[in-house]
């Protein structure tokens, strides 16, 4: 699936703003190396720093195995996130409301495992009383039917049972 324009223009932005910094570091690595010698005699009248040494130093990973260490961790995590959200969309899927262009007659694909998540319009008015669609297998005519009857009347139904605040009689 293609990027949209909003993420295009975010990933050109991220794009741009490494490579700043990468150009920043350079500098600064160009001027640490070329002013390091110029200074190395007046390290010696510095005082020398304690030495000592971290145990098991030696079997730490390199810098490069850490970072694709971190990347494969990284990698893994976010297949698990979007087969679960997948996962997760296959079993809502039944309960959202019928699309427009599905109670027009025009079947929606079906796939058990979608590419992307379904573009899903706002919520219309046209929608039963008795909340989200409880199955997503309705008939084109009956749904037609139910947006029609919705649209003439512009408010959606209403139960016949009034509510009362708490503390005061039902008359």
């Amino acid at each position: 699936m293609p990027n949209t324009p909003a993420q295009e223009e975010f990933l050109a932005i991220t794009r741009k703003s490494q490579e700043a910094v990468i150009a920043a570091i350079k500098t600064w690595v160009e001027t640490v190396k070329t002013t390091t010698p110029r200074l190395a005699p007046l390290t010696t009248k510095l005082p020398k720093l304690p030495s000592f040494s971290v145990p098991l130093a030696d079997r730490l990973p390199g810098p490069e195995e850490t970072v694709a260490s971190a990347y494969r961790l990284a990698e893994q995590v976010l297949a698990s996130q979007r087969k679960f959200a997948e996962d997760l969309l296959n079993m809502m899927t039944p309960l959202m409301p019928v699309r427009v262009e599905d109670a027009q007659g025009t079947p929606a694909p079906e796939s058990s495992a979608p590419e992307s998540a379904p573009e899903i319009s706002a919520p219309q008015s046209s929608a039963p009383a008795g909340g989200p669609a409880r199955s997503a297998k309705r008939t084109a005519g009956s749904a037609a039917k139910r947006t029609a009857g919705s649209a003439a009347k512009g408010t959606p139904r209403r139960t016949a049972a009034k509510s009362t605040p708490k503390g005061t009689a039902a008359s």
